[in-house]
């Protein structure tokens, strides 16, 4: 996502750099810490049985736009070239397993700051979060890895108290975490990227999550901003949106349900419509796979004429736009199994 003027900065924004492992042309694939231990097939539908718990197995694919150059190495602060998104797969604890995504919005290159930073700086902070590690003192960190809206807030107060200074930027966020032994998923979305959560058993999508946004093409957005204000062009941002904001969803999830979540590189190229379809027709295949052929179809999209969620968008604002929207995209797709509980 981007304020409304973010557009022009782009151009001068990175694209994805050739390494790492890969699936399909541009895009690159990370996967969960999955139990190793004595990881039981999932089934399609079903509880659990006996000492069984349940993990996600997850994987993240990212591509950024066309029209960016390729980021000049990775770092563990930039761990992949996603343009502007940013991701976390967090190593299950005993008893979460939680995933996340972040979209850092792109009128901040205007400023001669990189928007990457801030969106990596807030997944990494989450995801030590999600795993119980580095936190600072507080009641949302306590409550943070069984809590999604409480990971975003511990991990943002993670980022403003960064060694060295927090970075200034700001993005979006959406978090997922799944209580492993009472099968509640729990999802935290603040901006427009989003989730979806479709049934194994049957292809129903069971859960979509809804954009927050203050008006076309500005979403809601945490932020680091000199003296608390950001300026781009014509407007004037101040102090950002609170991670108490982010909409709450909550759901039961099944054995071998799929929980997807993308920045609006997907998801403003993409129907709803769309994405469930692709993904419940391969509900059966890898999560890779899944991830690809989204990726793949957002891509595509995204450099098309056809009417997609974007172009209609713009449309009701009154502005007139064809087609898709080049963007960087980040998909999710994470799949619930059972493993084994280890004591």
């Amino acid at each position: 996502a981007a304020v409304a003027a973010a557009a022009a900065a782009m151009a001068a924004q990175r694209r994805r750099e050739q390494s790492g492992p890969q699936l399909g042309i541009g895009a690159v694939c990370e996967t969960s810490a999955v139990d190793r231990a004595q990881q039981a097939p999932a089934g399609i539908s079903g509880g659990l049985r006996g000492r069984e718990i349940l993990t996600l197995r997850s994987v993240a694919q990212c591509t950024s736009a066309e029209f960016k150059s390729p980021r000049l190495g990775t770092s563990e602060r930039v761990r992949r070239d996603c343009g502007e998104d940013a991701f976390f797969l967090a190593a299950p604890t005993a008893t979460s397993a939680a995933v996340g995504i972040a979209d850092g919005v792109g009128g901040w290159a205007s400023q001669g700051i990189d928007p990457a930073l801030f969106a990596w700086e807030l997944m990494n902070r989450c995801k030590d979060a999600a795993e119980a590690r580095g936190q600072v003192k507080s009641p949302a960190c306590a409550e943070a890895p069984a809590n999604p809206k409480r990971l975003i807030e511990c991990g943002y107060e993670m980022l403003k108290r960064a060694e060295g200074g927090a970075p200034l930027g700001s993005s979006t966020a959406c978090v997922a975490s799944l209580d492993r032994k009472r099968g509640e998923l729990r999802i935290a979305n603040l901006g427009d990227s989003g989730a979806l959560l479709i049934r194994g058993s049957s292809g129903e999508c069971v859960l979509e999550s809804r954009a927050q946004q203050h008006g076309f093409n500005c979403p809601y957005q945490l932020m680091v901003a000199p003296e608390g204000r950001f300026s781009h062009g014509s407007k004037d941002y101040t102090g950002g949106d609170l991670p108490e904001q982010a909409d709450e969803y909550v759901a039961q999830v099944e054995v071998g349900d799929l929980l997807i979540l993308a920045t609006d590189g997907l998801l403003d190229n993409v129907s709803a419509e769309q994405a469930v379809a692709v993904a419940s027709s391969m509900r059966t295949s890898n999560p890779e796979a899944i991830a690809d052929s989204l990726v793949s179809m957002a891509r595509r999209r995204s450099l098309g004429t056809e009417a997609t969620p974007f172009s209609m968008a713009a449309r009701a604002a009154g502005i007139r736009h064809v087609g898709g929207k080049p963007d960087d995209i980040t998909v999710v797709v994470a799949r619930v199994e059972r493993t084994a509980q280890v004591e």
